[in-house]
């Protein structure tokens, strides 16, 4: 059968699902992976074919700008309590509607140009990174077989419903006007449950997931950093415990958002071995900590078998990798998509602390550093977590069930 998978314009969103559309791809089914056209090279480069459409949105350069501006973080941004019982309706309806200008800066330039590949191509099933609306949107309007694929808790699902208890009987809704007027454009009916697609395929951890609507279906994550090489000291055993500093790869710098220096200092004094996934570049190294190495990118998946603990800002990959191998994390989140929720709920399971990043001190970083190496509590609960993403069926065991799921809800046979 053939698979068709969109996503928006973020590596990061491209990674997290290049190994489920390799497992279809080993199956034996056709794959093709649609997103903005600066995305091509990146699809490309995991050895899956790419379709380009729409315009870029750039995501990536407009998360650094509010980065760098400090508006990732506003009232209406913030969904970190998306239940009807922590929210007014006021509170539900301005954070449904700023949600709609990002869904619609990301989404907007791809739906025509995904709708009519979708036409063209016809697949059987249409696999949509959860923020990629379009890509339901094109299921819908070529009859396939419509999943939701999610690597972040599900907030949405509880907004939704939160949205639909607070209103009553206001006849407002700009979810379903925005979303159901491009189905409206292609001759299709809006449908409640095509905002969460027929089923969600599922990264999250079980334990720490949010109710999900509809049918979900977990599966394994799986590390994936994209093409990369791994350096020969990687290899070699630390001699010291090892900590993993890094930014991720949707952001950097030093800034509010992950204070670099500010944690290098902080455990400058610890006989400890900081490895920095900074570029040396980017500082001057007599600024660097003697315990501190510089590296530039480091593959995750080979980095942080051999650390000890991770510092990081709450990122999916970077965070899904540390539970993957069993490493304790100290998060340094804000209010932004799901880092926050997400890092309270490894604090609440043992696997981790935070701070928000806001409130950080190099003193509350280096007591955290220290518990975590020192505790053996949270080095028992994150192997805790390991072995429940380890007992998940992996990509590759999943695919059979996506079969019949498809086969199930595909609404036209395609020819």
């Amino acid at each position: 059968m053939r698979v068709l998978f969109a996503t928006l314009s973020e590596k990061s969103h491209v990674y997290a699902l290049t190994p489920l559309a390799w497992a279809f791809t080993t199956a034996g089914h056709e794959v093709r992976v649609a997103s903005t056209p600066d995305m091509a090279p990146v699809i490309a480069g995991t050895g899956l074919s790419a379709v380009a459409v729409g315009e870029n949105h750039n995501m990536h350069e407009i998360l650094l700008e509010l980065q760098g501006a400090g508006l990732l973080e506003s009232e209406e941004a913030d969904w970190s309590r998306p239940f009807a019982q922590d929210l007014t309706w006021e509170q539900v309806h301005a954070k449904v509607e700023r949600s709609i200008l990002a869904l619609g800066n990301y989404n907007d330039p791809m739906v025509d140009d995904l709708v009519r590949f979708a036409r063209a191509w016809k697949p059987d099933l249409v696999v949509w990174d959860v923020l990629t609306y379009s890509g339901g949107i094109a299921a819908q309007a070529c009859g396939a077989a419509n999943a939701r694929f999610t690597w972040s808790l599900d907030l949405y699902s509880p907004m939704r419903k939160a949205f639909l208890e607070l209103r009553g009987a206001r006849e407002v809704d700009p979810m379903a006007d925005w979303f159901g007027g491009h189905l409206e454009r292609f001759d299709c009916e809006y449908d409640e449950d095509l905002l969460h697609g027929r089923w969600t395929v599922d990264m999250v951890p079980s334990s720490l997931q949010l109710p999900v609507t509809g049918q979900r279906v977990p599966v394994r994550y799986t590390p994936y950093n994209g093409p990369s090489v791994v350096p020969d000291w990687v290899l070699e055993a630390p001699e010291r415990p090892r900590v993993c500093l890094t930014p991720g790869v949707s952001f950097t710098g030093d800034g509010s958002y992950l204070p670099i220096r500010t944690v290098m200092e902080s455990l400058a004094d610890l006989d400890i071995e900081v490895v920095a996934t900074m570029s040396p570049e980017d500082m001057d190294p007599a600024t660097v900590p003697a315990n501190t190495r510089l590296t530039g990118f480091v593959p995750l998946h080979a980095l942080l078998p051999t650390c000890s603990a991770v510092i990081n800002h709450g990122g999916f990959g970077t965070r899904s990798t540390a539970m993957y191998y069993g490493v304790p994390q100290y998060l340094l989140p804000i209010r932004h998509g799901d880092v926050l929720v997400y890092s309270e709920a490894l604090d609440r399971v043992g696997a981790g602390l935070y701070s928000h990043a806001s409130e950080v001190t190099a003193e509350k970083i280096r007591d955290g550093v220290v518990r975590l190496l020192g505790e053996p509590g949270f080095a028992q609960s994150a192997n805790r977590l390991r072995q429940e993403i380890l007992t998940t069926p992996s990509p590759n065991e999943v695919v059979p069930l996506l079969e019949r799921l498809t086969i199930q809800h595909r609404t036209s046979v395609p020819v």
